[in-house]
């Protein structure tokens, strides 16, 4: 008989709001309802509601994992779809030139004779060639321009896609679905945390007298870091150096949305950091994130305001400051830190959510038993290091590739940042022509010596829409493209085919207001809808005159 009296048998959640509830959900899921699960939270602390928007891979991480579909959850949290994000004015300042906006559109490019359209497309733009990498290598792009849904009507995908949502309405949502599993929720808070004599938690005590004890503790209780960081003293290791952000200040704003749901994100560069548009059914999600020490709370505010215009009058902002880093250890003695608790990077790129449900995974494929074996914890705290770096640097590169200098935060950005070491490198090897970062596969294994045993989030084709939406181009294209005529000749129809099924998605795709409203109401067929939402005369003449101009 096995000896099953070493397993992990409950597990005490502290913090509620997104990460919390989101931890509870996978946890009772993953673990089968082999574990009691409690989850404390208390209705003192406000949750910050800011990590509206997500990348793709949560729907199959954890939306499809918890087994939910959007029909479920997308209604009661103003859900609407998000294909990629628009940038306003990153790369030169305003005003200053007409191609100061570009798109970084989900999914991977098309490949072929092993090397990444994104390549032969830039071989054409050193060749003098006009047109963007995301409007040459993505049929989205188009998607995006004309506000199409990411679905059609019967539900099939056209274009890859991820999520807007209101944060605090998930969190709800999940919470009564969670519960309903077998989670039990304490409104409280916790005041004192006991060490036993290694200095691990033995447990926790609450305001209202109440003492919780756990095999495992996991910290979502924020910026604070209440068990890993006051009461485990793990060190927190600041980005600032790299990434200048360290505030925000958010305005949600009313809309009917009926015309203009966007089914993307704009970020927007200000003079001292820049502002978010997160489309949700109902309302605009709005804010600036910005560097305190180039302009002070109030300012950024009247900033924010000036930007989005009376649309905003008399709406009260939400400020924040951000922790901008990473704890050393996410996971310390018997204590697993989620979400902010563990790390976060300003949500340029809507990593906050990804942050919560990839470390989860990593937690459930290094689980422990109650004598948290240092190998698991070494693993896992090597992981989560990696992700978080993987994605700082990313961030950084937005920041380091930009024209701008026109401010002094654009100044500092531009001449004063220290870039990572690991994102120097993939640059030099940009900049000598070859793919970087390339997606993992099955025939050859990691294609990028420095991601080897990795989870590299961040690939070739998401930097090549910075680095080329930036016109931060290398020197040459890959030399062995000068090799391979043949190619580059097949590349040629590969363009081809993306603008066919552009101008097929344009005429087949419903509004991105149809699908959701259809989705919310769910009162019509299929092919009422349809006739309803049907691509109208005066649009076909819209899509043939933009296609002319961008895929000619």
């Amino acid at each position: 008989m096995k000896n099953t009296g070493n397993k992990i048998e409950n597990i005490v959640i502290v913090g509620g709001g997104t990460t919390g509830w989101m931890a509870a959900a996978y946890l009772v899921k993953a673990l089968q309802g082999s574990v009691a699960i409690t989850l404390i939270e208390s209705d003192q602390i406000p949750t910050l509601g800011v990590g509206e928007a997500t990348v793709p891979s949560i729907r199959t991480e954890f939306f499809d994992f918890l087994e939910i579909p959007e029909s479920e959850w997308m209604p009661q949290c103003n859900g609407t779809f998000k294909i990629g994000i628009k940038y306003a004015d990153w790369s030169y300042t305003p005003h200053t030139t007409k191609n100061n906006e570009f798109y970084h559109i989900f999914g991977e490019s098309k490949k072929y004779d092993d090397i990444p359209l994104t390549h032969y497309w830039l071989k054409k733009r050193l060749d003098g060639y006009d047109l963007s990498m995301s409007d040459c290598c993505y049929s989205s792009t188009a998607v995006c321009e004309f506000n199409k849904s990411p679905k059609f009507l019967d539900g099939t995908t056209g274009v890859n896609y991820a999520y807007h949502f209101d944060a605090n309405l998930l969190a709800k949502f999940l919470a009564s679905w969670t519960v309903k599993k077998g989670v039990v929720r304490v409104v409280d808070k916790v005041v004192n945390v006991i060490l036993d004599n290694t200095g691990a938690i033995d447990f926790l005590k609450t305001e209202k007298g109440n003492t919780h004890k756990a095999d495992l503790y996991i910290d979502c209780s924020g910026f604070q870091g209440l068990l890993i960081n006051q009461a485990l003293k793990e060190p927190f290791i600041s980005y600032s150096d790299s990434l200048l952000c360290d505030a925000a200040v958010a305005i949600p704003v009313k809309t009917d949305n009926i015309d203009g749901l966007r089914p993307y994100t704009i970020a927007t560069a200000l003079s001292s950091g820049w502002s978010w548009e997160i489309p949700l059914y109902g309302r605009l999600g709005r804010g600036y994130v910005y560097s305190q020490k180039f302009i002070s709370p109030d300012e950024a505010e009247q900033e924010l305001r000036k930007f989005h215009g009376s649309i905003a009058d008399d709406i009260p902002a939400k400020h924040l400051k951000m922790r901008v880093g990473r704890n050393e250890h996410s996971w310390v003695k018997n204590c697993v830190s989620l979400g902010i608790a563990s790390g976060f990077i300003e949500p340029l790129e809507s990593t906050g959510i990804y942050f919560i449900y990839a470390a989860l995974k990593h937690l459930i494929r290094y689980f422990p038993d109650k004598s948290m074996n240092p190998a698991l914890k070494d693993k896992y705290n090597e992981r989560i290091a990696f992700m978080v770096d993987d994605v700082r640097d990313f961030i950084v590169l937005h920041y380091c590739t930009t024209h701008r200098e026109d401010t002094p935060f654009w100044k500092a950005n531009k001449f004063d940042l220290k870039i990572p070491d690991t994102l120097k490198r993939l640059l030099e090897v940009y900049q000598a022509g070859a793919p970087i970062n390339l997606p993992y596969t099955d025939e050859g294994g990691y294609n990028n010596v420095f991601d080897a045993g990795f989870d590299r989030f961040w690939t070739n084709s998401n930097y090549m829409a910075i680095l080329g939406g930036m016109n931060h181009l290398p020197n040459s294209a890959s030399p062995i493209l000068n090799h391979k005529p043949e190619s580059v000749n097949k590349a040629e129809k590969i363009f081809k085919a993306i603008k066919d099924n552009t101008k097929n998605l344009l005429d087949e795709l419903p509004s991105h207001y149809e699908y959701i409203k259809n989705l919310y109401l769910n009162q019509k067929s299929s092919d009422e809808i349809y006739s309803y939402t049907s691509v109208k005369k005066n649009e076909i003449r819209e899509i043939d005159s933009w296609l002319k101009v961008k895929v000619s």
